[in-house]
């Protein structure tokens, strides 16, 4: 297939990586004549401009675009996209996109690969990151059957597990498993952090090692990502604050009270719920 792929930093370079290797045609297209450069030198696309003109060529397309380009986005994008192409996103909100672009093109589909690193860029994709991931995609009522089928069979060929779930159900999922660990790990990197204490700081700095950077790794990705999670997911963010919130509370009751029996028996089933999330 001929395969569009708007945006070759993380995952869209990734993305077209791994569609070479599979013997598609990738045409990607980014955002400056520097970027363009790099992804050339990268061999991220087999054709790489900044002209948004080459998707005509091209039967699926992939918007690797940050989220609020993908709920805004340009004119000049809509024009270039056939209407014959099957177009999907990987953004990691559902419904703010589809609403959007189930206006604009018929033959949308969103979807959400559960990949990446805290890199970003045209320097930092990679073939193998997608091996293995979860792959969701979100139909609704208004998606076309055929072009389903096309986008499963393209993502499966990836060998990436798809799932399936509404746009609302992915929202809500992914507020607790991906979007509350950056605000918690954001939250534990600025509570080590300890300013007024130079020498524990300089101490703790030293200390810290692959415990904490695995703990933190998310709070020190991009914080524009970040940030446009929390405008667009906001509810579903919140609630998932909160609950947080009124475990971490129950913790710290139990530490007070030394309560150190019940307490175990919290951490106990925690490392044993633990296994059904890192399957």
């Amino acid at each position: 297939m001929n395969i569009g792929i708007v945006g070759l930093g993380l995952i869209g370079g990734s993305i077209g990586l791994k569609l070479q290797r599979l013997n598609h045609t990738i045409y990607g297209v980014t955002n400056n004549n520097l970027n363009k450069k790099k992804a050339i030198e990268r061999n991220l696309a087999n054709v790489v401009s900044c002209d948004l003109g080459i998707l005509k060529e091209c039967s699926l397309i992939l918007l690797a675009l940050p989220i609020k380009d993908l709920i805004n986005p340009s004119k000049d994008l809509i024009n270039a996209i056939p209407k014959d192409a099957i177009v999907t996103d990987v953004g990691s909100i559902k419904e703010p996109i589809i609403n959007t672009w189930e206006k604009i093109h018929p033959l949308f589909i969103g979807s959400h690969p559960m990949a990446g690193t805290e890199k970003k860029g045209v320097e930092s994709g990679f073939e193998s990151l997608l091996e293995n991931a979860k792959w969701i995609i979100t139909p609704t009522a208004k998606t076309n059957s055929n072009a389903l089928n096309k986008l499963s069979n393209l993502i499966s060929s990836m060998k990436c597990e798809l799932c399936k779930a509404s746009p609302k159900e992915h929202d809500e999922a992914v507020s607790l498993i991906s979007h509350l660990p950056i605000f918690v790990a954001s939250s534990l990197i600025k509570t080590a952090n300890t300013e007024k204490n130079k020498s524990l700081l300089e101490l703790t700095q030293r200390l810290a090692a692959t415990g904490y950077a695995d703990t933190t790794r998310v709070g020190g990705g991009n914080p524009n990502l970040g940030l446009d999670l929390a405008i667009n997911n906001q509810i579903n963010i919140l609630k998932a604050i909160k609950d947080f919130k009124k475990h971490i509370n129950e913790i710290e009751a139990l530490i007070e009270d030394n309560n150190w029996e019940l307490l175990s028996k919290k951490l106990t089933k925690a490392m044993e719920i633990r296994s059904n999330f890192t399957n």
